[in-house]
């Protein structure tokens, strides 16, 4: 049987993209069938740019509907796939030309409507701050479409339930813009005005509550965001189209009020545990993330280092759909357990958590601190600090002053002298004499 053609039309809207729009298009140069790009009112040169990257370029006025814009886009496309993604994503090269072999797999499974990826949200400099899960590749079908006016969702008209193929263990999409538009009050209050015209035609969407208590987190009205959230997990006639919609409610809660005295979030934090337990939607990684910090708060560290523990095990199996913020405290956690572990007499437990957070901040004082303190339980006065020597070489440069510099501080502080003694022989001669110098 011949297979069908693949064509991936690569498609965007775009405002003011001028520094993204070189990037965003590169990634499928070679692999997508076409670029569309609608301009929705860019006072840059972002529409240039794209037409002297070979993209087809459409202007679209701006009517206050993400969806409209990207609908509009679609249907200036001409292959039998779509992916939409923005000009602050993108998929790194080696990921990019495997697309198509997978969408030939895929085309002739009728029942797939679209291709499930993780986004995962980076800094500038490639700092990891957040992971979630996203729809953006998908047949070219004209019942399926986009829907809402902001935070908007691929929607099939005659399909209650669209299929899909879960590609986030294999392909990763990159997103850099999280933190800009995303902490804007200007965005948010914009944001919060779109989502209120949305809710007046669908008043009990779930969804859309979360996202209108995002919008006034954004704003900074931290109160009217957590209104939002407690209808979402509170009201019983609200309507919960997607598994996500609770756990963002109650994990949003959790979050704005880490911080509050514990007398007055005991209550609501119980609520929250109990509520998503009893929905079977306790297997986010987050909530016992979230549950560790407010027990760490209460100086519980024991009870915190279990549920630090336990989120990261779910962390390393979770395929939910929800933002998973604990990807960007990795370091945090793996200290607490640390620390626990030596209080509670377990030095192995305590150097393999202590270790785990050195490999995400090698300088971490208080890592290194636990690291070497756990070495100090098992070493015996007289004995060669050789071994944890050369254990620290595996973690550390010994060319590299700065960290020579840096462990023999901390062993000096932690009180393992043989092994400060043994740092001392590695460091240059002149360094030597500067510290002698200096006391």
């Amino acid at each position: 049987m011949k297979k069908d053609k693949i064509r991936l039309s690569q498609c965007m809207i775009v405002k003011n993209e001028e520094k993204n729009i070189k990037k965003a298009l590169s990634w499928g140069k070679g692999i997508v069938y076409e670029q569309i790009v609608v301009d929705t009112g860019s006072a840059d040169r972002t529409a240039e740019v794209a037409k002297e990257m070979g993209a087809k370029v459409f202007h679209f006025t701006w009517n206050d509907d993400f969806s409209a814009a990207k609908n509009y886009a679609i249907s200036k496309a001409k292959g039998n796939w779509i992916a939409f993604l923005d000009a602050d994503e993108w998929l790194q090269e080696e990921e990019a030309k495997k697309l198509i072999p997978i969408l030939e797999q895929i085309q002739p499974l009728k029942k797939i409507d679209f291709v499930r990826m993780k986004l995962v949200n980076v800094t500038e400099k490639g700092t990891i701050i957040g992971s979630a899960c996203q729809d953006r590749i998908f047949r070219k079908d004209p019942k399926l479409r986009y829907h809402y006016r902001i935070h908007e969702e691929l929607h099939h008209k005659e399909k209650a339930s669209m299929g899909c193929y879960d590609l986030q263990d294999s392909m990763v999409i990159l997103h850099s813009g999280y933190g800009g538009e995303d902490t804007d009050p200007q965005k948010g209050e914009r944001n919060a005005r779109l989502l209120k015209q949305d809710l007046e035609e669908e008043p009990k969407d779930g969804m859309r509550w979360n996202y209108l208590g995002d919008a006034y987190e954004i704003a900074g009205k931290q109160q009217e965001a957590l209104e939002c959230y407690r209808k979402v997990l509170r009201e019983p006639d609200m309507k919960i189209t997607h598994r996500v919609t609770q756990i963002h409610a109650g994990l949003q809660i959790l979050k704005l009020r880490i911080n509050e005295p514990i007398l007055q979030t005991r209550e609501e934090f119980q609520f929250i545990k109990d509520t998503l337990k009893e929905l079977g939607l306790d297997g986010h990684p987050d909530l016992d993330f979230y549950m560790g910090c407010w027990n760490l708060k209460a100086g519980k560290v024991p009870e915190s280092a279990v549920l630090f523990e336990r989120a990261l095990q779910k962390l390393s199996t979770y395929h939910g759909e929800s933002l998973v913020r604990l990807s960007a405290n990795l370091e945090f956690p793996n200290r607490v357990i640390a620390t626990a572990a030596l209080l509670e007499g377990e030095p192995e437990k305590a150097v393999q958590f202590a270790v785990s957070a050195l490999k995400l901040n090698k300088y971490g004082a208080d890592s290194i601190q636990i690291l070497l303190r756990a070495f100090l339980t098992e070493y015996k006065e007289g004995a060669s600090a050789e071994p944890y020597w050369k254990f620290l070489c595996k973690l550390y440069d010994p060319q590299s002053l700065k960290d020579l510099l840096f462990l023999h501080k901390f062993s000096g502080k932690s009180g393992f002298e043989a092994l400060k003694n043994c740092i001392w022989e590695q460091l240059p001669q002149s360094v030597q004499q500067q510290i002698e110098q200096q006391g």
